[in-house]
């Protein structure tokens, strides 16, 4: 049997009869029961793209995990950045808003009460950014709760893989490249708090 990525249970494939017949969405659907969306990761050196040049990172890697161990991920990663960090944050239909650098643990203190949101909330992305003239480091989660990074330090990046057993896949996919179906984090557990009660939190205690 296939290796399958365990999913937030607010994200999901599509159901055949929720898209049209015909239709480019419904030949990704049919496509994605074949496609590599597994644990694992894949890293790009930084390119010449003339937006990059300027930016001070050395490489850039997106991470699937099974959404379980996300959150650890999330705290091994940090520990390759400062002690001072910004907060990234958004509905994710909207622009990224940043926060005030802050003290990086405080900050995931305070994350580490709505971790259960961050991992399963599929209607926010959240992230957190170092930046300055000489490095970019960044961790940023998008809707579809995998991971993107922006690193300088790829041998560090390579043993935070390691600990957590994930290797470099080639030809890895995403769940974001296929038809996928959101649901509301409220519907599955009343006791979390609602997206939009989130992203307010944020901004009153981070801009």
């Amino acid at each position: 049997m296939k290796p399958s990525l365990e999913l937030p249970k607010t994200l999901r494939a599509p159901e055949i009869d929720e898209v049209p017949m015909n239709s480019s969405v419904s030949e990704r659907l049919k496509l994605r029961e074949t496609a590599k969306i597994v644990e694992g990761f894949k890293i790009l050196p930084k390119d010449n793209n003339p937006e990059n040049k300027e930016l001070a990172f050395n490489f850039y890697a997106e991470i699937n995990i099974d959404n379980s161990k996300l959150w650890d991920l999330i705290l091994e990663l940090s520990n390759q950045m400062p002690d001072e960090i910004s907060l990234i944050f958004n509905h994710s239909d909207c622009d990224p808003e940043y926060g005030k650098y802050s003290d990086k643990n405080q900050t995931l203190d305070f994350l580490s009460k709505y971790k259960t949101e961050i991992i399963s909330d599929t209607f926010i992305d959240i992230g957190m950014i170092f930046h300055s003239d000489s490095e970019l480091i960044e961790i940023f989660v998008p809707d579809s709760k995998y991971i993107k990074f922006w690193g300088v330090d790829q041998e560090s990046f390579l043993k935070s893989m390691d600990k957590f057993d994930l290797k470099e896949i080639d030809g890895i996919e995403f769940v974001d490249e296929y038809p996928k179906v959101r649901e509301p984090l409220r519907l599955f557990d009343k006791n979390t708090t609602d997206s939009n009660e989130l992203i307010e939190l944020f901004r009153t205690n981070f801009k």
